[in-house]
């Protein structure tokens, strides 16, 4: 009888699929790239295009490619270099992973949105990347 339960098990591990990439890999590199300004490790994780927007620089894409995008956003983090980088919301459905995050520089505050999906490798790219420069909340008396 244990032969016949470790044969079943055997082969049910040998007909699952490869793994993919876990979401909480992608989504370390990504927290990981911003802290550190690293458009290079980020854009590894680049969809063929992507959609990127920097307000701040008057960038919108809905579709630029990766290589392209790497460009821009090394640019991007020479101009604004990373203080820190926050996760503020992470979330999940059928194949896509989306989150939110704080992107703080010398003074200044962007958001960013970050769209994860799973491709047809079952691999997790980066689909869309937002940087929206938060206005100051600055109170007048």
């Amino acid at each position: 009888m244990h032969t016949i339960i470790s044969l079943i098990v055997s082969l049910y591990l040998w007909v699952l699929p490869a793994p993919s990439v876990p979401e909480t890999d992608i989504t370390q590199t990504v927290g990981v790239s911003l802290r550190s300004g690293d458009a290079s490790r980020l854009s590894a994780r680049f969809a063929k295009t992507i959609e990127l927007v920097i307000d701040a620089e008057n960038v919108e894409f809905s579709a630029v490619q990766a290589t392209h995008a790497e460009l821009i956003l090394r640019s991007f983090f020479r101009k604004y270099p990373p203080q820190s980088f926050q996760f503020v919301y992470r979330g999940a459905s059928d194949h896509l992973r989306y989150s939110t995050g704080t992107y703080k520089t010398d003074g200044q505050t962007f958001s960013v949105y970050v769209l994860i999906r799973q491709n047809s490798n079952h691999t997790y790219v980066i689909n869309a990347l937002h940087f929206r420069k938060e206005s100051s909340s600055v109170v007048s008396r």
